[in-house]
């Protein structure tokens, strides 16, 4: 009994490594998973929208030496021609199309500003007058016999009459004692300003000059080398082709020759 017992007591210690065993084979996956969890959130992803430099390719173009269209005759046509060919076969941008900017309304927020855009446009004559009876000094209608609220209105109009010519006055004698000098100094501001803007674009002007100088003399020197190239390339093209119809020559002198040579042996043969 005591050996069944330990027989008994050792297998199910021996299951129990066993269980032990599978479970942690069985946790071995789940760590790896979280490893490779980890390591993916630790490598940085890419941002799609971030900015990528785009190699272009290098251009050939000196057109500063290349004069082809005006040398060759015909050749602007056919490249007219071609392009009109490839600017037929493309489709036109509907213009709801998402690739196109939203369509610029102008005073979308103020309708009244935008009728008012669209009358000037049509040349509509205004229906808004000016109203030139507040300006005028004016008793009422009924003279003497007019009530207290009339002779009220027309004096506070007269009030503000005379206010508005006291301000009138007033301004005409700011601007005669400091209209001149502040003219002067606006004039003053605006030839500084004129000045240098000036300045700037001749400055622009000569760093585009100087830019255009510099591309000029690049493809022009550019454009003497690949003279100087192609004509030794085509000295060479004619060298190589001479030497291929001297080849062909010898080869066949070579051939006549031999096949004199084998005449001859023929008839040497015959002799003997």
């Amino acid at each position: 009994m005591a050996r069944t017992r330990g027989r008994t007591s050792n297998g199910s210690q021996a299951s129990e490594p066993a269980e032990a065993s599978s479970s942690a084979s069985t946790a071995q996956p789940d760590g790896h998973d979280a490893q490779t969890a980890v390591a993916s959130s630790s490598t940085p992803s890419r941002d799609p929208f971030a900015y990528h430099p785009v190699d272009l390719a290098p251009t050939d173009a000196l057109p500063y030496f290349d004069r082809d269209l005006e040398l060759q005759p015909g050749l602007r046509a056919k490249v007219d021609a071609l392009i009109a060919a490839e600017q037929s076969t493309m489709t036109a941008v509907d213009p709801s199309s998402s690739r196109l900017p939203p369509a610029y309304v102008p005073f979308s927020t103020r309708p009244d500003l935008r009728a008012e855009l669209e009358r000037v446009g049509s040349g509509q004559p205004s229906s808004h007058r000016l109203d030139t009876h507040r300006y005028t000094l004016s008793a009422p209608e009924a003279g003497a016999d007019a009530s207290v609220e009339e002779w009220q209105t027309a004096v506070d109009n007269a009030h503000a009459q005379l206010g508005h010519m006291d301000v009138r006055l007033k301004n005409i004698e700011l601007l005669k004692r400091y209209g001149s000098n502040a003219w002067r100094l606006s004039n003053f501001q605006q030839e500084q300003q004129i000045r240098m803007l000036s300045e700037q674009v001749e400055a622009l002007k000569a760093e585009t000059n100087e830019v255009n100088r510099l591309r000029q003399k690049e493809q022009t020197d550019a454009g003497a080398k690949l003279s100087v190239l192609e004509k030794r390339w085509t000295e060479l093209i004619t060298r190589g082709l001479q030497l291929e119809v001297a080849n062909i020559t010898t080869k066949g002198e070579i051939e006549t020759l031999q096949s004199k040579k084998r005449k001859l042996e023929q008839q040497l043969a015959q002799l003997d």
